[in-house]
């Protein structure tokens, strides 16, 4: 035992943690659409006005300063949660672990007072151009009625989300988003369990300003919301995960896009055309599936369409 060294010590650690994570955790951990809602708070203060309800920031909440080594493998830790799942985190705790062992890891950091979840990070706003520039080239461009669409959507999007089903949505996203969200919410379907986002609230709906890109213009805008978010087993119907009655104030960035020279004058939000493979007529934005033959079906021409959602951040009250 006298040669069992301090590192030694940590690598066992960290595997018992891996262990445990692995019997103990519930896979999947976020929720709301897009699993962006999660069991911690993570950004800074959810600041505001009189309308929101003040500062919901707090000495519970997750700090929003980001520096050093523990830092950076704080974010590391949710950044391989993202994409590979709990799984991920546990091949990724103990390759930690090996690294610690063998003495490749620097040592003598000093230890964080709490953890760091700062949330994603916002587009460059001086990269944006004012909304207010935007009708020179949609004269027909309206802020406020563009707004309360995105409000509506936020809406479709949560109960398309607690129905397990998001195939009406189709035409508001990308293909890719969502074939992304579909396949976040098939471990849903798969796990027999439900996601239920109740007591929704769009509190403001800021469109933060716009560019074009060679062929498309991009909108970036804001979310405010209050959801209540919990996860129930649907033969049973107790909750698993979450709660039925704390409120989540979150914080997205969406980022809307749709070919360049699309005028909201002239555009209805789908096109008809003749699908390829059965020749059924298909009412179709960015993407359809024919009802006929299950054909997917993507076009190059195409009105407003989400392509991306960030969660900026998440207090909980």
């Amino acid at each position: 035992m006298k040669h069992f060294h301090k590192k030694h010590l940590i690598a066992v650690l960290i595997l018992l943690a891996a262990i445990a994570m692995m019997l103990a955790a519930p896979m999947g951990i976020h929720a709301d659409f897009g699993d962006f809602a999660g069991n911690n708070d993570y950004g800074g203060d959810w600041g505001g006005n009189d309308d929101w309800g003040g500062d919901w920031g707090g000495d519970d909440d997750w700090d929003s300063s980001s520096s050093g080594s523990d830092d950076d493998l704080f974010s590391l830790f949710f950044f391989v949660y993202s994409l590979f799942g709990m799984k991920g985190v546990v091949v990724f705790l103990i390759i930690i672990a090996v690294l610690y062992f063998l003495g490749h890891l620097p040592s003598g950091s000093k230890p964080k007072q709490k953890p760091v979840n700062t949330g994603a990070k916002p587009t460059d706003r001086a990269d944006l151009r004012p909304m207010s520039a935007y009708t020179d080239v949609d004269p027909s461009f309206d802020q406020q009625a563009f707004s309360e669409k995105l409000s509506n959507l936020y809406v479709q999007l949560q109960n398309g989300w607690q129905a397990k089903d998001i195939s009406g949505l189709r035409p508001y996203l990308t293909d890719a988003l969502y074939a992304q969200s579909d396949r976040q919410l098939e471990r849903y379907r798969s796990k027999g369990q439900t996601n239920h986002i109740d007591r929704i609230s769009v509190l403001s709906v800021d469109l933060v300003g716009w560019k074009q890109t060679d062929s498309q213009d991009v909108v970036i805008a804001e979310l405010r919301t209050r959801i209540v978010d919990y996860v129930t087993d649907d033969a049973t119907g107790t909750v698993v995960r979450g709660s039925d009655t704390r409120e989540k104030f979150m914080t997205y960035e969406w980022t809307l896009v749709r070919t360049t020279g699309t005028r909201t004058s002239e555009s209805t939000g789908t096109t008809g055309q003749t699908c390829p493979f059965c020749g059924a007529h298909v009412d179709i934005n960015h993407s359809a599936v024919c009802e006929y033959c299950g054909s997917v079906l993507t076009t190059d021409s195409f009105d407003w369409v989400i392509s991306n959602i960030k969660g900026l951040s998440q207090q909980t009250k």
